[in-house]
C-alpha cells in the first residue's frame, strides 16, 4: 500500500500536532475483530470464569468437545452473559487495539520529531499503523531511537495491564478482567511481531541502526535487513499455506498471506528509496545533464534519420540544427 494511499483516509484528530488518519481498510479488521471478540474470544474466558482464555478453550474442546456453551455453563454453574454484552465488549475490544496501535505510532513519531525528523502523520489500516516519517534518520543512534520507541510503548502497556490483571483479578468483574487480559495480550504480541529482525518492521529497523552503527554503510546494512525482512514475509506466506492445508481455514491463508505480501513489497520499495537517496546523494542537476547530444541537419531525410540516428543512438528526438 503506497504513501499517498495512506496518506488518503479520513483525518480524525490531531494529537502533538500529528495527524492522526483512519485508512477505510481498519474497517475490515474492526469488523473481523469485534465480531471474533463476541462470538468467541469472550464467551470462551467467561467459561473460564474471566480468567485467560485458554482455560476456557480447555474446557470448551478436551473436557465437553463439542458440546455448546450453554451445556459447559449450566455444567459448571456459570451464568452466560447477555448476548449484547459480548457485542459491547468486542467494540471495547477493538477500540482498545486501535488505542493501542495508535500509542505505538505516537512514540515513534514524538522521538523522530525530538531527533529532528519531520513527520507527516500517522495513518491506521487493516494491518496496524504506520508512523508516516518524512525521512530517514542520519544517524545510527536516531534510527535505534526512533525504533525503539514503539515496541518500549507497547510493552510498559502490556505490563500495566498484565499488573492490573494480577493484582485485581479477583475483584474485578469478568468482563473486565477478561478485557484486561486481552489488552495484556493484544501489547505483547505487538512487542513481539515488530521485534522480529525483518526490515521494514521495528526489529528490522533496530537491525539496520547496528549494522549500520558496525559498518558505516546505511546502503549495505539497509540491503541486509530488507532481505531479513523478505525471508519473514515468505515465511508468513507459507505459514498461511500450511494453516489452508492443515485445517481448511481460507481466512488464515488468506490473513497472513496478505500480510506478507505486504511486508515483501515494503521491504523491497524501502531498500529501493535508500538504495535511490544514497546514489543520488551529492550529485546535482548539471551532474545528471547530457553534453554529447547528437544534432541532424534539416535536410537529412526520414529513412537516413531512422538508420543512421534513431536505431544507432536508440533515441527517439534529436535538436535540428541548421
Amino acid at each position: 500500500m503506497s504513501a499517498a494511499r495512506l496518506a488518503s483516509g479520513w483525518r480524525i484528530a490531531r494529537i502533538f500536532g500529528i495527524a492522526i488518519r483512519l485508512h477505510f481498510s481498519w474497517l475490515v479488521i474492526f469488523y473481523l475483530l469485534t465480531t471474533a471478540l463476541a462470538n468467541d474470544v469472550l464467551p470462551l474466558s467467561n467459561l473460564a470464569g474471566g480468567g485467560p482464555w485458554r482455560d476456557g478453550m480447555e474446557i470448551a474442546e478436551k473436557t465437553y468437545p463439542g458440546l455448546s456453551d450453554e451445556v459447559v455453563a449450566r455444567r459448571y454453574g456459570i451464568p452466560l452473559w447477555p448476548e449484547w454484552q459480548y457485542w459491547v465488549l468486542g467494540v471495547v475490544g477493538s477500540l482498545g487495539l486501535f488505542v493501542c496501535v495508535l500509542a505505538h505510532e505516537l512514540s515513534h513519531s514524538i522521538v523522530a520529531l525530538r531527533v529532528g525528523i519531520p513527520v507527516e502523520g500517522i495513518t491506521l489500516f487493516v494491518f496496524g499503523g504506520v508512523a508516516r516519517i518524512r525521512d530517514e534518520a542520519r544517524t545510527p543512534g536516531a534510527e535505534f531511537k526512533v525504533a525503539a520507541a514503539g515496541p518500549l510503548m507497547s510493552l510498559a502497556l502490556g505490563g500495566s495491564c498484565w499488573v492490573i490483571y494480577a493484582l485485581f483479578r479477583g475483584m474485578l468483574p469478568p468482563q473486565a478482567s477478561a478485557l484486561v487480559y486481552y489488552f495484556t495480550f493484544i501489547n505483547l504480541a505487538l512487542v513481539v511481531f515488530n521485534l522480529l529482525p525483518g526490515f521494514p518492521l521495528d526489529g528490522g529497523r533496530l537491525l539496520r541502526a547496528a549494522l549500520w552503527k558496525a559498518t558505516g554503510n546505511l546502503q549495505g546494512a539497509t540491503y541486509i535487513a530488507s532481505i531479513c525482512g523478505r525471508v519473514f514475509a515468505a515465511i508468513l506466506i507459507l505459514l498461511g499455506g500450511v494453516m489452508f492445508a492443515w485445517t481448511g481455514s481460507l481466512l488464515g491463508f488468506l490473513w497472513w498471506g496478505v500480510i506478507g505480501l505486504f511486508l515483501w513489497f515494503a521491504a523491497k520499495a524501502s531498500y529501493n528509496q535508500v538504495a535511490l537517496r544514497e546514489t543520488l546523494a551529492g550529485l546535482t542537476v548539471r551532474d545528471a545533464v547530457r553534453t554529447d547530444v547528437v544534432t541532424v541537419p534539416p535536410d537529412l531525410t526520414l529513412d537516413r534519420l531512422v538508420s543512421e540516428y534513431v536505431y544507432p543512438h536508440r533515441v527517439r528526438s534529436f535538436p535540428v540544427v541548421q
